[in-house]
């Protein structure tokens, strides 16, 4: 059989899936601010809570409509926990903070399936963002519905992993091309079935600069909706090494026939690959917030206009005081 037709193959499953992790990073990356109040106050009001973004891509997976439902891709999903604050320094100005570590000497979670064994991790989030009240609040109907005010911000965001994994890996592999003389000659084209173990690595650094413009409104005193527009451009990468080995077989009933068997042979492949997320990404953001005195509980979307599939989601409990 061919060799190169193999590592052509192994190569494009990971060429596919790397760059929709690194986009899935890099919308996480941007998560971890939910406040939805135009201001927080002057000092020496502030907020403190807890939140979990997640970054997803490459979401027409789960439509199996879609060809991306079959087409080797996966879905990136990244998840981003942080703890998170906000400080009011003037009547118009407020910092929000962001920070999360872990690594797998606090908190070992357990992963231990046939898919996969967590071996090692590291986790490092934080950033921060300066807002400015540049509309104030105004009253349009007093206590139904009101302006809450136009903030912009300006803010940088890192996220940092280092994670080792292994496990049982199964891949259904295109077309190869076989020849073989013996018990019986056959020469073919066949498709194939890759069964082994691995080790894989995933290393990520992603670097984000983001400047936003929202707009809030009261609904009642319970609600606060808030919508605006951003941009963010990253620095950083999402490399990826995987190593395995294993049985490649197929159930071409010509290539059985002649060799009496299903197995091709044995493949052993090492892969080593770095991806990029896309340098710049305006972003649509739409959230929702619910007011229970200084108890707020905050969800918020944004999606990546370049492409109008990448999002991200954003849940967070803090008290405001």
């Amino acid at each position: 059989y061919s060799d190169a037709t193999l590592e052509v193959e192994v190569q494009q499953k990971a060429d596919l899936n790397g760059p929709i992790i690194a986009d899935s990073l890099a919308m996480g990356n941007i998560t971890g601010y939910p406040v939805g109040k135009a201001h927080v106050g002057g000092l020496p009001h502030f907020s403190v809570g807890v939140a979990m973004g997640t970054g997803m891509t490459n979401m027409r997976y789960f439509d199996d409509s879609r060809p991306e439902s079959d087409n080797g891709s996966l879905p990136g999903i990244t998840p981003n926990p942080v703890l998170h604050f906000a400080l009011g320094l003037t009547k118009d100005f407020d910092v929000l903070g962001k920070y999360f570590s872990l690594s797998d000497t606090v908190v070992d979670p357990g992963l231990d399936t046939d898919i996969a064994k967590l071996t090692d991790y590291k986790l490092l989030s934080l950033g921060g963002k300066l807002r400015y009240n540049i509309v104030k609040r105004k009253k349009l109907l007093p206590f139904i519905f009101n302006f809450g005010g136009l903030t912009v911000s300006a803010g940088a965001d890192f996220q940092y992993g280092d994670i080792r994994v292994q496990g049982d890996y199964d891949a259904d592999l295109p077309e190869v091309d076989v020849s073989i003389t013996a018990p019986a000659a056959f020469t073919g084209t066949i498709t194939t079935q890759f069964d082994g173990q691995y080790a894989a690595r995933a290393l990520y650094s992603i670097f984000s600069l983001s400047a936003q413009a929202v707009a809030y409104f009261d609904v009642f005193y319970l609600f606060s909706f808030y919508t605006g527009f951003g941009l963010t451009g990253n620095v950083g990468y999402f490399k990826m090494d995987f190593d395995g080995d294993g049985v490649l077989t197929t159930d071409d009933p010509g290539y059985n026939a002649a060799a009496g068997t299903d197995q091709i042979g044995t493949l052993l492949f090492e892969s080593t690959n770095k991806y990029h997320p896309y340098y710049a990404i305006p972003t649509y953001l739409v959230g929702l917030e619910i007011n229970l005195w200084v108890l707020k509980i905050t969800g918020e979307t944004m999606v990546n206009l370049y492409n109008r599939r990448d999002v991200n989601a954003t849940v967070g409990l803090r008290v405001q005081i």
